[in-house]
């Protein structure tokens, strides 16, 4: 990596580069100083190597649990959850709002 901003990570202690080369071998995780995080990135990502941030401060199981889930080939599943999700929020929003004008019209 060239941007002096990025430090590629090697090793760690609880193997957590190990294991997310297990879900995909191009995966290398580097830590971002000038955000203060660590970002996962690919060797493979057409149009530059960045694939996510992890979510979590510090570097442990719940990024190799992430990277699983949200993964490229997952893209249905997932938006399928959002659109579920959506639609859930959006019934629920219908239902306060009909339960508001009825306490009004009462």
């Amino acid at each position: 990596m060239n941007k002096k901003h990025l430090i590629t990570l090697g090793t760690d202690n609880l193997y957590i580069l190990d294991r997310l080369r297990e879900i995909d071998d191009s995966y290398f995780i580097v830590y971002n100083l000038d955000r203060k995080c660590y970002e996962v990135h690919s060797s493979e990502q057409r149009g530059g190597s960045y694939c996510f941030t992890s979510p979590f401060s510090i570097l442990d199981e719940r990024i190799v649990e992430y990277a699983r889930k949200t993964r490229a080939i997952r893209r249905d599943e997932i938006i399928k959850e959002i659109d579920e999700a959506n639609a859930k929020r959006e019934n629920r929003i219908y239902k306060d709002a009909a339960e508001k004008i009825r306490e009004v019209l009462e």
